[in-house]
């Protein structure tokens, strides 16, 4: 399988996460939609990442169509998401909120780092910001607890804690999330989040 998709965006690292959390292995193309859109636009009409070439050939847009056929793929036993009940709606809660963290956090930093410093619209980004922030606060309390293992729901509580801790920490007080903190330490000594730490692109 192919992996499209920069590091710096959670939504591609969450993805890879979870192939090596499962051991299916990968190759990677390190593109971006700011550098190599007609090249993404070849793989997805979107031009954006994530995206996975299957072994056969075929193409899977998007970061939650991915991992649902990578949970197909290993089955329900292993698969990172569980399969129904409440602790799949609970996992998914979790999931949506980071998911959510991490638009806000790319829509803040977009504004910041595309735009020419005396174009910035500070009042967007203060608004985006404050929706990342009341996320991030949210799943401190909901994983106050340590989880027990390394689902989808914390691979991409993580993801989005490190996504704001790279991209804009100057924005965000982090400490103010020290149970999110705490796992996002425990996680970063497991292969999986190691080797998929962001790469500056943008």
């Amino acid at each position: 399988m192919i992996l499209i998709g920069r590091y710096l965006s959670p939504f591609t690292r969450r993805v890879a996460v979870s192939l090596l959390r499962l051991d299916l292995p990968f190759e990677r193309q390190a593109l971006t939609a700011w550098a190599d859109l007609e090249a993404l636009r070849k793989l997805n009409p979107v031009g954006r990442v994530p995206a996975l070439i299957l072994d056969d050939g075929e193409m899977i847009f998007e970061s939650g169509a991915i991992l649902d056929e990578i949970d197909r793929m290993v089955g329900p036993e292993r698969a990172l998401l569980p399969a129904d009940g409440p602790e799949r709606r609970a996992a998914l809660r979790v999931t949506s909120v980071a998911l959510g963290i991490m638009d806000k956090a790319a829509a803040a930093r977009y504004e910041r780092v595309m735009r020419p410093e005396n174009k910035i619209h500070t009042p967007w980004v203060e608004h985006n910001i404050g929706q990342a922030r009341s996320g991030l606060q949210w799943l401190n309390t909901e994983l106050a607890t340590p989880p027990k293992s390394v689902s989808q729901a914390v691979i991409s509580a993580v993801v989005a804690y490190d996504f704001i801790e790279f991209a804009m920490s100057d924005l965000v007080d982090l400490s103010q999330f020290p149970a999110l903190r705490d796992l996002a330490l425990r996680c970063r000594d497991l292969e999986a989040f190691r080797e998929t730490r962001p790469e500056i692109d943008l």
